[in-house]
C-alpha cells in the first residue's frame, strides 16, 4: 500500500513539474547552469543520481564498445559516428561526431537533471525519447512532422539551456 502512495505520489509531482515547467520555458525561461562546477557535481550525484546512476551503467558499455568519453562542458561525451540522435543520461551523453548543436543540447538536458533530479526522468527524459521515435517513425511511414523538434518546451529549453552555459564556458576561458 505505501509503494501504491509513492508511485502514485511521483506520478503526480511529476505532472505538476512538467506542467510549471512547459508553463516558464514558453516564455523562454530556461535552466541555468550554477557558476561553480562543484554545485553541478554535488546536485547531480545527490538530487540527479538516479539518472547518473543509468548513464554510468550505459557509458559502461559503450566504453567497452570501444568508445573513449571526452569532456564537454561538464560532462563526458561520447562520440558516435553516422550516429543520427543523441542521449544525455546525468553527466554522460552519446552524440553525433562534429556537430556541435547536438553537444549542447545534450549538455542542456544535464543541466535540467540537475534542477528536477529524481523527477527528471518523468518530466523530460522518458517524454523526449518517446516524442523522438515518435517523429522518426512518422518520418520513415512518409508523414513528415509539421512541428520542430524545438517545438517541445524540454528541448527548446535543453537547447537554450546548453547553448547559453557553453558559451558562458568559452567566454570565461578566454
Amino acid at each position: 500500500m505505501k509503494l501504491l502512495w509513492f508511485v502514485t505520489g511521483y506520478f503526480v509531482i511529476s505532472l505538476i513539474l512538467y506542467i510549471v515547467c512547459r508553463a516558464k520555458c514558453k516564455k523562454n525561461a530556461v535552466f541555468r547552469m550554477p557558476k561553480s562546477k562543484w554545485v553541478f557535481y554535488i546536485l547531480s550525484f545527490t538530487w540527479g543520481l538516479p539518472t547518473v546512476v543509468i548513464g554510468a551503467i550505459i557509458a559502461l558499455f559503450v566504453r567497452l564498445a570501444g568508445h573513449k568519453p571526452k569532456r564537454y562542458g561538464w560532462e563526458w561525451c561520447f562520440e558516435i559516428p553516422d550516429l543520427g540522435w543523441g542521449l544525455e543520461l546525468g553527466l554522460f551523453f552519446i552524440a553525433p561526431t562534429g556537430h556541435e548543436s547536438v553537444h549542447m543540447h545534450e549538455h542542456g538536458h544535464g543541466i535540467q537533471n540537475i534542477y528536477l533530479g529524481i523527477f527528471d526522468p518523468l518530466v523530460v527524459s522518458v517524454p523526449s525519447v518517446v516524442r523522438f521515435w515518435y517523429r522518426e517513425i512518422r518520418e520513415k511511414l512518409g508523414k513528415p512532422c509539421k512541428t520542430k523538434y524545438d517545438d517541445a518546451w524540454f528541448e527548446a529549453s535543453a537547447s537554450e539551456s546548453g547553448k547559453v552555459f557553453i558559451k558562458r564556458l568559452r567566454d570565461e576561458q578566454k
